[in-house]
């Protein structure tokens, strides 16, 4: 079992995520942690780049950033640099090309291999849905500038449930009828939450108490939806 922290949305750079992200760090159990940060998401934004850099520098983080989009790499130095680091943190953006772009590079294998070694695993909007089964993606707007939908798309299956990030934007509701008929669970996070694996057992934290998070289930028919609390849950995912 690994270590999981997605969350749901916030500006990091208002510090909005803050708690979330310290607690992020916290996980790794290391006084000056290797983050390794993903932003294949944003097409490798610079700025992008240099926020984390500085922001996580600032929670005591030596910080990389692997960048697919506009460096090249070899295989090798692609798997030592994530089975070298102490937490990835993925960035927002485009889930689907990103997938899309992490089995290019066998990127999405070197990913499992981290978690069942221990390293912590997080990131924000893509950067959660990665983790899970699918997610409400909003990757459509990427590529069409008028008309969009939000669609699935798929991640890597370490939490076996759905996830949609966002949850209290508009248009996020229509992840309940992505869950229609769904075997699996759905856990919607509304922005500065959180939902963390820790060794096979879940919990909700939140940077801000009036941020709801649910988990939703498709039983005899209906749609069940829960809010979840802060603190330990118990769910129950499939293996």
């Amino acid at each position: 079992m690994g270590k999981i922290v997605a969350i749901g949305g916030g500006e990091l750079s208002k510090g909005e995520t803050y708690i979330l992200d310290q607690y992020i760090v916290e996980l790794s159990h290391k006084n000056n942690p290797k983050l390794l940060f993903i932003p294949t998401a944003s097409k490798d934004a610079l700025g992008y780049i240099t926020t984390i850099k500085e922001y996580f520098g600032e929670l005591g983080c030596s910080v990389d950033s692997l960048c697919l989009i506009t460096n090249s790499y070899t295989d090798e130095a692609i798997r030592s640099m994530i089975l070298d680091a102490d937490i990835i943190y993925v960035g927002g953006g485009d889930t689907v090309r990103m997938m899309e772009k992490w089995k290019e590079y066998n990127v999405d294998s070197y990913l499992k291999e981290a978690y069942e070694k221990g390293v912590v695993l997080s990131g924000i909007s893509a950067g959660s849905i990665c983790w899970f089964e699918f997610g409400h993606s909003d990757s459509d707007c990427f590529i069409n500038n008028g008309q969009w939908d939000y669609i699935r798309a798929y991640g890597l299956g370490l939490i076996t449930a759905a996830h949609c990030p966002h949850y209290n934007e508009i248009g996020r509701e229509s992840f309940d009828n992505m869950m229609l008929g769904e075997a699996i669970p759905g856990i919607a996070l509304e922005n500065k939450t959180a939902f963390i694996e820790e060794d096979g057992k879940y919990k909700v934290m939140k940077a801000d108490q009036d941020s709801r998070v649910y988990v939703l289930n498709y039983c005899n028919g209906t749609l069940q939806k829960e809010e979840l609390h802060e603190g330990w849950v118990d769910i129950q995912f499939l293996k």
